[in-house]
């Protein structure tokens, strides 16, 4: 069993909340409990704030609340899509991507609209004969919401009415028709209990509710009396209600739809109908929609284009002087924005353009796709230069890297170690790592170790402070062969790390 506690606050508590309100949960705007079993079996349980929920809700809420960082297969930046959303992101153009989003939508309606136009006017000639008896016969059936379950109702009360009537009058006779009834034996105690309240009157806390019960025993006769001198046998109503139930499901028989869907369909086909007979106008106000939608639509899109072109240039650049100090001193990082068509078959969930992010870690070489060329560590370094440059946009608290440190050490390593901590003043960074430079920059340190215990070999996971931090530290530095020279370098690097924490 897993648990986290995560303390949120700003944007981030605030889509952790909408969340929550999606799924019904409590939250009280600050923290989430996150619980993961696994149990032997295979199976396993996954809840939030003590509520159960499930893995895919749990993938939701980590996005939100931890942003991960490994070497590959955890690598956000070798998704087709990434080179377009981090470009939008550094330049801040995802509501203006969202109103594309939102012309896009308005277009795809209005072309499916007009090809369900074209194909319901290509049969028209044939069916409008069918059409218009079908909305005659809807017309003429005059259909009523539940008006089946009524008639379903009535049908059995008047099917059964001499049992119903036999039935509600020896209920009737025994509430209040006879001398043994319920009415009577109720007045009789009601009468000797006010005797008994005059000579005791610790008997009167008893009145009220035969009182209470005299009334509403009085109310369920009346309602029993009028119900059996309204139950008539009329076996004449009875055949009405029976042909009008087979009528109605004659109807939803013959056109394979309940009442209500029938309801429904008379509508379309009204539309259908004034379409069929106003075919050439019906073309033209359908394409005219289509058109101002693709107008409107392309309109947003180049203009997004356009934004991201310029955002490219000035974030590639940038991006290439965050590199610099984490080991890349000669490498470029660049967006090229490439857009394949500017017409409406170009339309795409996020554009008209397609983003690459092409880097080279080495200088006289042209810059090629990231995902393509760079190597697990590159790409590591390469989302730290992201983040670094996101720092102030980024909408998320807890950021992971998992072995940042991959191929580099020395200076490059320290460089990397204080992009972390920059990012660490305003985020919670938990970073795996084998270099001691960084390590030794951490606030806290928690330490993961294998043995061999019996048959098993189990993995150890907890805090080290103090002296055991300072000989993990030397242990990282000289391995096994760890002597005072080295605990002597780890209070060194220890000492030398800054302060502001």
């Amino acid at each position: 069993m897993v648990e986290a506690e995560f303390d949120l606050n700003g944007e981030a508590a605030a889509r952790v909340g909408a969340l929550m309100a999606e799924w019904g949960l409590d939250f009280d705007g600050a923290t989430v409990i996150v619980r993961r079993e696994a149990q032997a079996n295979g199976r396993g349980r996954a809840s939030v704030n003590q509520s159960p929920v499930t893995l895919a809700a749990l993938k939701r809420l980590g996005e939100i609340v931890a942003d991960l960082h490994g070497q590959h297969e955890h690598q956000s930046l070798l998704k087709p899509e990434a080179g377009l959303l981090v470009l939008d992101r550094l330049a801040g153009l995802e509501e203006q991507r969202q109103l594309y989003c939102v012309s896009l939508a308005a277009w795809r309606e209005a072309r499916a609209d007009l090809e369900r136009l074209e194909a319901s006017l290509a049969t028209f000639a044939e069916r409008s004969e069918y059409l218009r008896h079908a909305a005659h016969q809807i017309d003429q059936a005059r259909l009523a919401d539940d008006e089946l379950e009524t008639l379903e109702r009535d049908a059995a009360r008047l099917a059964h009415a001499d049992r119903l009537r036999a039935l509600a009058s020896q209920a009737l006779e025994g509430l209040s028709e006879s001398e043994t009834s319920a009415g009577a034996s109720l007045a009789s105690a009601l009468h000797a209990l006010e005797q008994a309240a005059r000579l005791d009157p610790s008997l009167a806390d008893g009145l009220p509710p035969l009182h209470e019960a005299g009334i509403a025993m009085a109310e369920a006769a009346r309602t029993l009396t009028d119900y059996v001198n309204q139950l008539e046998v009329d076996p004449s109503q009875l055949d009405a209600i029976e042909a009008r139930r087979d009528s109605i499901h004659r109807l939803t028989r013959t056109y394979r739809r309940n009442v209500s869907e029938l309801q429904a369909w008379r509508t379309e086909l009204e539309r259908e109908l004034a379409a069929g007979d106003d075919a050439a106008g019906a073309r033209e106000r359908a394409g005219a929609r289509l058109m101002r939608a693709e107008a409107e639509c392309l309109q947003q899109a180049l203009s997004l284009g356009a934004q991201r072109a310029a955002a490219a240039a000035t974030w590639g650049t940038r991006l290439t002087r965050e590199l610099k100090p984490l080991g890349f001193a000669s490498a470029r990082l660049a967006f090229d924005v490439a857009r394949p068509r500017e017409d409406a078959r170009g339309f795409g969930p996020l554009g008209l353009d397609a983003v690459t992010i092409r880097f080279t870690a080495n200088a006289g070489e042209p810059p090629k796709p990231l995902a393509k060329i760079a190597s697990g560590g590159e790409l590591s370094r390469v989302m730290l230069a992201l983040k670094a440059a996101l720092e102030a946009k980024d909408r998320v608290d807890l950021l992971v890297f998992d072995e940042v440190d991959s191929g580099i050490g020395g200076a490059v390593a320290q460089a990397v170690g204080e992009r972390l901590r920059l990012l660490a003043r305003h985020r919670q960074i938990l970073c795996v790592t084998h270099l001691p430079m960084i390590a030794a920059l951490a606030d806290h340190h928690l330490s993961v170790t294998k043995e061999i215990v019996g048959a098993r070999t189990l993995a150890r996971f907890g805090p080290v402070d103090g002296e055991a931090r300072v000989a993990e530290l030397a242990r990282m530095l000289a391995g096994t062969r760890a002597s005072e020279t080295t605990r002597r370098q780890a209070r060194e690097l220890l000492a030398a790390a800054p302060s502001d924490r």
